[in-house]
């Protein structure tokens, strides 16, 4: 029951995140999840991570440095284990989402503003998960891609990229 209270939560939560900030502009920009990031936080140990295990969600270390926006910051979080585990998924079945958020904070300084760049702050966290069902192999079965998310503002973007396996 708890499994499906909880697993139930994050899609509602999901959802609603979704429905409340609309879809946007898919043809404007190209912003992707970044394809290189490992699913589920794959060869991290606690000693490498900035967040306590039983935080929900992993943080490993971030990269700050000077972009054409200004100071970026690139995270790379990931759900922890412990939340995978209760996310109910039936059998025969898996669900990997990847995402990416773009936070542009203008008139924020730091680095690129000492090297007389525009001054704004770049927040850039990258998500991938697999989520599967019990005893499931995603990579045996039939993925299909779904229609992804796309938020697009002047200071925020969002884009979540959903596959089905089955």
């Amino acid at each position: 029951m708890r499994r499906a209270i909880i697993g139930g939560g994050i899609a509602v939560g999901v959802g609603v995140g979704m429905v409340a900030l609309g879809a946007g502009n898919a043809e404007a920009d190209t912003f992707r999840p970044d394809y290189a990031q490992v699913a589920n936080g794959a060869g991290y140990t606690q000693g490498e991570l900035l967040t306590p295990g039983f935080s929900p969600i992993q943080v490993p270390q971030v990269a700050v440095g000077d972009g054409p926006e200004g100071t970026v910051i690139v995270a790379h979080p990931f759900i922890a284990p412990w939340v995978h585990e209760v996310v109910p998924v039936a059998p025969g079945t898996a669900v990997e989402l990847r995402g990416a958020v773009r936070v542009r904070i203008p008139e924020a300084g730091g680095i690129a503003a000492a090297n007389g760049a525009d001054r704004s702050l770049v927040i850039n966290p990258n998500g991938h998960c697999v989520f599967a069902g019990p005893g499931t192999d995603p990579a045996t079965l039939d993925a299909t891609a779904l229609a992804p998310v796309r938020v697009d503002t002047p200071l925020f973007d969002l884009v979540i990229e959903p596959t089905l396996y089955r």
